[in-house]
């Protein structure tokens, strides 16, 4: 089953199209399978339309996010690269986070029976996600003073809830190209696929 690379930047020059192309050669030295889902490039809508909104009882998915479903659903690695923007990952990813990992689908609730609690019943455990993100700034300032909420957010709120277990490779300092970048990022595949693999 091939792996399967969710990736989020627009078709213009920048840190996560090498990351992609670096990611994409590993696997062809590999021999392995790997097949993107170029969210940009599909021109993927990520707007919730209100018949999939569950949490009002409403449970529609469209043809073409049973066919995401069906792909995450038969491969045990998924790579996942983006820019963090304003502290987060671009609405693009938000809206396919939000239209394919469905309640049913990547996880159920069980309520409590207090205040109102429920706990998830994860769907999707087994699986693997390596997370490739690219930030403007340093390390120390998104670590140290934002703690991570880019990081967080995606790992427990969202790959966590469903059962997936995830590592995060962070690539700071990502404004200007250059060959020091292009070497750091060879270095954060590998680092990357092997613990992927």
């Amino acid at each position: 089953m091939p792996t399967l690379i969710i990736y989020a930047h627009p078709e213009t020059p920048g840190h996560c199209p090498v990351i992609l192309k670096e990611v994409e050669q590993w696997h062809k030295e590999h021999s392995m399978e790997c097949e993107v889902i170029d969210l940009y490039k599909i021109k993927y809508d990520p707007v919730l339309k209100a018949d999939e909104h569950y949490t009002a009882g409403n449970k529609a998915v469209s043809v073409q996010n049973k066919e995401f479903q069906q792909k995450i659903k038969a491969t045990e690695k998924i790579i996942i690269i983006h820019p963090v923007w304003w502290g987060s990952y671009p609405a693009i990813l938000k809206g396919f986070i939000d239209r394919v990992l469905t309640s049913g689908f990547a996880f159920n609730l069980k309520p409590l029976g207090f205040m109102g609690i429920a706990m998830p019943i994860r769907h999707l455990k087994g699986k693997k996600a390596a997370v490739f993100q690219t930030t403007g700034s340093p390390k120390i300032v998104s670590s140290t003073f934002l703690g991570n909420r880019f990081k967080n957010t995606l790992k427990w709120e969202t790959l966590w809830f469903c059962g997936i277990k995830s590592k995060y490779f962070h690539l700071d300092k990502a404004t200007t190209f250059n060959e020091k970048q292009a070497l750091k990022i060879k270095k954060l595949v590998k680092k990357g696929m092997r613990w992927l693999y």
